[in-house]
């Protein structure tokens, strides 16, 4: 939100988005790189063949961002129609078990902070972790005034 300081004030103004902005938070910073498969049958996708056996990556970022899918993709909405059609959380049988505790851990995190009226400002540049199938940190300095 601190690069969005437009999308705080709307949600500010509105906390009745709160868990739309949860998901559009988790559409745009996308928790895990990609998910490697092998692929069951040959096929073609886009074009392409895959032969069975092949090795299949699906990037979550490129498929959160796919403007065939959604509107205006790479910007940060909170309020974004279809805010929840996103693949953060995998698809089908591949669905992360955890996505409702996720979820429900922002929520309740957002209206906290917004209840309290709290102003948390990120001061410092992350500590990324390094690791190719993870979008984390390990630490992130920040500084919260009431």
């Amino acid at each position: 939100m601190n690069q969005h300081p437009s999308e705080l004030r709307k949600l500010r103004d509105n906390p009745e988005l709160v868990s739309s902005a949860v998901s559009e938070i988790i559409r745009y910073q996308t928790p895990i790189a990609h998910m490697r498969r092998n692929a069951a049958t040959d096929i073609v996708v886009g074009g392409k063949q895959i032969r069975k056996g092949d090795k299949v990556v699906m990037w979550y970022i490129s498929g959160n961002r796919d403007e065939e899918v959604i509107e205006s993709a790479d910007r940060f909405l909170i309020d974004r129609k279809n805010v929840r059609q996103h693949l953060s959380f995998g698809f089908g049988i591949h669905r992360c078990l955890g996505r409702h505790l996720a979820e429900l851990q922002l929520k309740i995190l957002w209206e906290e902070v917004l209840n309290a009226r709290l102003e948390v400002e990120v001061v410092g540049e992350p500590d990324r972790i390094a690791s190719n199938f993870v979008h984390g940190y390990s630490a992130l300095p920040v500084q919260i005034r009431a």
